[in-house]
């Protein structure tokens, strides 16, 4: 064809090379992680051979703890101050009691404690239990009122117990002598088998007939109950258990 060149004079025979390939190596290459680059920790990169560990700043509030420590503190206080006031609540006879009910020491210093408070010493019943007592008395020094109030003594102040009315007879505590309480429980106690101290009690009233101003009582532990009366000297009169004389 017009348009194809000459062939050449001489073809160029190829001549392969007789070098073998070289063989694979036995270590395969190492494995690189996925991703660009090794894992730099948090916080500014240093320098390969550097040997300065990287260093992490952390902030750390101390409220909480200083927090802490005063709501601590607070309740310790509390606490002590908590024991402070019952110990001194029983010191002051109040709460749980300061007095010997029927020590005459303390039935002349509750007389002198209702002319103190109350201006009288006109009441209509005197109860000595353990360490108080209860005190009834008039509302008004008005014959034709009716009215009555409590009060219980525990060594301080008169505090109010109950109010009610009453036409029981009144006398006035200034006549009675407050020596005459002592040892009214004695034979109470020696007739109520396994009674203690504590579980005599006395009672003082005006009596209709003028003669048994103080009954002293307690229980046995079968219930059977033993009452001692005396008059306003306090000389005894008679001894009954369950309601008929002692034998």
């Amino acid at each position: 064809m017009a348009d194809q060149p000459d062939p050449p004079d001489e073809w160029r025979v190829y001549k392969s090379d007789p070098t073998p390939d070289p063989e694979p190596a036995d270590t395969p290459p190492p494995h690189v992680p996925y991703g660009s680059g090794p894992h730099v920790p948090y916080g500014a990169a240093r320098a390969p051979g550097s040997g300065v560990p990287p260093v992490v700043a952390r902030s750390r509030s101390v409220a909480p703890r200083l927090l802490v420590v005063a709501i601590a503190v607070a309740l310790i206080g509390a606490g002590i101050a908590g024991v402070a006031a019952i110990f001194s609540a029983v010191g002051d006879g109040i709460g749980f009691g300061g007095i010997d009910a029927k020590d005459p020491d303390d039935f002349a210093a509750l007389i002198d404690k209702l002319e103190e408070e109350k201006g009288t010493t006109v009441v209509q019943e005197v109860n000595f239990y353990t360490d108080y007592i209860i005190v009834y008395m008039p509302y008004t020094d008005d014959p034709g009122d009716d009215r009555q109030i409590s009060y219980t003594w525990r060594g301080h102040d008169l505090e109010e117990w109950t109010r009610g009315t009453s036409t029981e007879p009144t006398f006035d505590l200034e006549d009675i002598d407050p020596e005459v309480i002592d040892g009214m429980c004695d034979p109470v106690l020696d007739l109520a088998e396994e009674a203690k101290k504590d579980d005599c009690y006395v009672f003082l009233d005006r009596p209709e007939d003028g003669q048994a101003w103080f009954r002293a009582s307690a229980s046995d532990d079968f219930g059977r109950s033993v009452q001692v009366t005396y008059d306003k000297d306090g000389k005894e009169l008679e001894r009954t258990c369950n309601g008929l004389p002692c034998t």
